[in-house]
């Protein structure tokens, strides 16, 4: 299987159970629930995804390319999430702190799988390049 295929799989993987977990959290407490949360998931597995994907064609270019791609798309995907987050909390206060959370946790595990994946990536480019 190729790389970018066990990438999405792994991706949509994780959205899944973050969508399933959401929706657990509905049937066994409904109280700490909120609409956004399946839809934080998919959000989080589209900007995710976008931001990989710029990299990755980065990375077949110069290695100054690369790094402007990577620290750009960074600063841009954390600009979008800041957005987010301020136009949720100033429309939804009463829900913040349950956005919030699900917003942080949902962050994480998608910081933890985009920084495991691009490593892995970069590891493999290097025994790939050492080879030749």
């Amino acid at each position: 299987m190729s790389y970018t295929r066990k990438y999405l799989v792994w991706l949509l993987s994780i959205t899944l159970i973050l969508v399933l977990v959401s929706f657990v959290i509905l049937g066994t407490a409904p109280g700490t629930f909120i609409v956004s949360m399946p839809f934080l998931a998919v959000y989080f597995c589209i900007v995710t995804g976008l931001q990989h994907l710029l990299v990755t064609k980065a990375m077949m270019r110069s290695p100054k390319t690369f790094v402007q791609i990577f620290l750009g798309t960074t600063v841009g995907v954390l600009f979008i999430h800041l957005v987010v987050l301020a136009s949720f909390l100033l429309t939804h206060a009463s829900q913040g702190r349950r956005f919030l959370i699900a917003f942080c946790i949902g962050y994480v595990v998608y910081l933890v799988f985009e920084t495991t994946a691009l490593v892995k990536l970069v590891e493999d480019e290097k025994k790939r390049r050492n080879k030749e």
